[in-house]
């Protein structure tokens, strides 16, 4: 979805597989990586990667779970560069998160394709709010005042003619 969007937003964003590890003092936990994924997961993790630039990872509901609860939400970082190292960040907690590329799951795929019907649904109720959201805030801004709420191709009417009338009193004062 955040791929989706902000290619709409002239960028060129894509999804990429790929699996993560986060390391503090000897430990290393994985996000996505082979046999190790929880009870109700599958396999494998992606992130969206912006403008070739960044990374940015909004998948970490299992750390959040199983690493510590107060895991942000997401993350983001520049592009390391460094083949098979998509990114590198280094966390408040100490702990070091490495976003890799050397093993996708061939699961990401097939989530990817199975959650686009749902991706889909949920941009089209946010388009749609798009498109009316003017109409919505002008009803917004009237309710409760018993006024008369306006149509909105009428406002836009008015506040062309308004907008004319105010250029040729312009107009008129520069001709004086």
């Amino acid at each position: 979805m955040l791929a989706q969007i902000l290619t709409e937003k002239g960028h060129a964003a894509r999804v990429q597989g790929c699996y993560a590890e986060i390391k503090q003092n000897n430990g290393v936990f994985y996000i996505g990586y082979k046999g190790f994924a929880h009870e109700q997961q599958k396999e494998g993790h992606a992130v969206c990667i912006v403008d070739e630039q960044y990374l940015i990872d909004f998948g970490l509901g299992t750390l959040r779970k199983f690493y510590a609860e107060d895991f942000s939400h997401a993350l983001a970082c520049e592009i390391a560069g460094d083949n098979p190292v998509l990114g590198h960040l280094d966390l408040d907690s100490g702990a070091t998160i490495t976003w890799r590329t050397d093993w996708v799951s061939p699961m990401v795929k097939l989530e990817l394709e199975h959650q686009l019907a749902a991706v889909e649904r949920v941009l089209s109720g946010y388009y749609d709010f798009q498109k009316n959201r003017m109409a919505y805030l002008i009803k917004k801004l009237f309710a409760g005042k018993n006024i008369p709420i306006p149509n909105p191709a009428l406002l836009v009417r008015v506040n062309a003619h308004a907008s004319a009338q105010a250029q040729d009193k312009k107009l008129s004062e520069l001709v004086d």
